[in-house]
């Protein structure tokens, strides 16, 4: 802690709304900032992606956090009331299918995958050497780790109505801790190997190096939001996160790819 009291008019306060996931990394980067700048300070909430988006258009936050795209409701009431946001991919993430310790299977074709979450398939016995009804977990869609997971796994159709809704990591890791004929879907943020099983999906494992060569099929950028008119406070911790020095060395402790400095 510096050794100078700041003046209470030289202090500023950067609201930071949305992503869990990117809260998780802002904990971090906001920490270190506000050790270098202690003018500046940053206070979190989540609320998730959609709250993320919202917060930063309607400038209850001074900078949302989101994991993955704009969900179309919100994008249709931006566009309605002619507001605009930049979005800056600060890292990119894995998005990981994960089953019981106890579950046999390790590896799925995206089509199999794709098969499972929409409903197509429902026993594990049509997958490999395990049989049960295969009992489908996924997110709230108000987080952000559901729109990418839909989009890239289930495409054009629905995740099954059947699927249990969870609406936060504790709910998920029970939800396949405690049954061994689960399966669910984390951000690698989240991961924990300890607990459940990470299932390779085309032969390719989500590793770090894999997400950041592309060959691990299913990723997810996470993003700052800032209005047009950001002040300067707000464009310098951005330039700070993506500072491959500062933030983005952060990023890749976290076992994240940083988007600077890795080409």
């Amino acid at each position: 802690m510096p050794n100078k009291s700041i003046d209470s008019a030289d202090m500023h306060f950067l609201q930071l709304r949305g992503s869990t996931t990117v809260m998780k990394l802002m904990q971090q980067i906001g920490m270190q900032y506000m050790n270098e700048f202690p003018n500046i300070h940053l206070p979190l909430l989540g609320g998730g992606t959609a709250m993320g988006y919202k917060s930063a258009f309607d400038g209850t936050a001074n900078i949302g956090m989101a994991s993955g795209q704009i969900p179309p409701n919100i994008q249709l009431w931006a566009h309605k009331n002619k507001l605009e946001i930049e979005e800056v991919t600060i890292a990119t993430d894995g998005l990981v299918a994960i089953v019981n310790p106890a579950n046999p299977i390790n590896d799925l074709t995206l089509e199999q995958l794709h098969d499972v979450f929409t409903g197509a398939t429902n026993n594990w016995s049509s997958l490999g050497k395990y049989s049960g009804l295969i009992n489908v977990v996924s997110h709230d869609p108000k987080l952000g780790t559901y729109e990418p997971w839909k989009r890239q796994v289930a495409g054009k159709e629905h995740i099954t109505l059947s699927a249990k809704v969870v609406s936060n990591l504790n709910a998920l890791m029970h939800a396949i801790t405690s049954d061994p004929f689960a399966i669910g879907y984390v951000g690698t943020t989240f991961l924990n190997k300890e607990k459940v099983k990470p299932l390779a999906i085309n032969g390719v494992l989500p590793t770090y190096l894999n997400i950041k060569q592309l060959r691990y099929p299913i990723r997810n950028n996470l993003q700052l939001l800032i209005k047009p008119t950001a002040t300067k406070e707000e464009k310098d911790f951005i330039a700070y996160c993506l500072d491959p020095n500062k933030g983005q060395a952060i990023i890749k402790g976290a076992g994240l790819i940083p988007v600077v400095g890795e080409q």
